[in-house]
């Protein structure tokens, strides 16, 4: 029987023990994900950095473009996610593997739903701020363990939220609400992480199944 392999698409994965911290680990995939694809449409030209002071646009893509490098070389993103689902329907003895996934699978897809809520058409806005916020909420305000991923102390979370809050109040009335928003959806996939449950589910669809970008 050949050997069946996944890509994990990093290098030094740090998977947790701990149910808790796979919590973290779902909200790093899910920054991973959401920066991987803002910056490729960006370096494809396909859109504008948001902020448009150069200084600051720099100060901010500069450390999330450092901070992405980070997670990609110890956190998967989605699309292994989606791949190890997709083969293990076609060998079963990457079944058991999979199932080792999914409290992961879980959590993520609890924050995809909510974005898909936010988001139907799926073009997230601000997908880097959002990231900044959940980030934060989780790790400042609710305190939670970073002690696997302590790369994550060395972001100044409260400059890069206070540098998006200046540029909204120069932004017309119509859009002033726009960093407002978007601080109450980083919320809302903050407040849904933390009282999503894992429990075994059979019968249960996963988001990565169905939604390959």
């Amino acid at each position: 029987m050949n050997q069946i392999t996944i890509n994990n698409n990093c290098k030094n994965r740090i998977r947790p023990s701990l149910i808790r911290d796979v919590k973290t680990e779902a909200l790093l995939v899910f920054a991973r994900t959401a920066l991987e694809r803002f910056f490729k449409r960006l370096d494809e030209k396909k859109l504008e950095p948001l902020i448009g002071d150069d200084k600051d646009s720099q100060y901010i893509y500069d450390i999330l473009r450092e901070l992405l490098k980070k997670l990609q070389d110890c956190v998967v993103n989605v699309d292994y996610l989606i791949d190890l689902l997709q083969e293990a329907k076609r060998y079963p003895q990457l079944r058991k593997y999979a199932k080792s996934e999914e409290p992961l699978i879980t959590y993520y897809d609890s924050m995809a739903k909510r974005m898909e809520h936010y988001f139907p058409s799926k073009t997230t806005f601000m997908p880097e701020f959002i990231v900044i916020c959940t980030l934060s909420y989780w790790i400042q305000e609710e305190q939670k363990s970073i002690v696997l991923y302590s790369f994550l102390e060395d972001v100044d979370y409260n400059t890069l939220i206070e540098k998006f809050e200046l540029y909204g109040k120069t932004l017309e009335d119509e859009n002033k609400k726009l960093i407002i928003d978007m601080h109450k959806v980083s919320l809302d996939i903050v407040e849904t992480l933390k009282s999503t449950k894992y429990k075994m589910n059979p019968h249960r669809v996963s988001k990565t199944r169905k939604n390959k970008k």
